[in-house]
């Protein structure tokens, strides 16, 4: 039997991937982990529409790295690590 560690860490702002995850964790039997910004997204932040938004301006900013408000506690004890956002 594999007794390998496995977590799936996500970032969802519409729902889609977690949904995803949530499912991908269920038939692994993985931990799960959700990314949270530290300063959350409001609708206008996400409206991919407008070239200004938050996240269009982040999109086009290849060294744009928004903070996150929580991080794995010992990521060092899972043996594969899937991300989706």
């Amino acid at each position: 039997m594999d007794m390998s560690k496995i977590l799936v860490a996500y970032f969802s702002a519409s729902g889609v991937t977690a949904k995803a995850a949530k499912a991908l964790a269920s038939a692994s039997g993985a931990d799960l982990f959700e990314i949270v910004p530290e300063t959350p997204y409001t609708k206008a932040d996400l409206n991919w529409m407008d070239k200004q938004s938050r996240s269009s301006v982040e999109m086009a900013d290849q060294s744009s790295r928004p903070a996150i408000a929580s991080h794995v506690d010992n990521i060092e004890q899972y043996d594969t690590v899937f991300v989706g956002a």
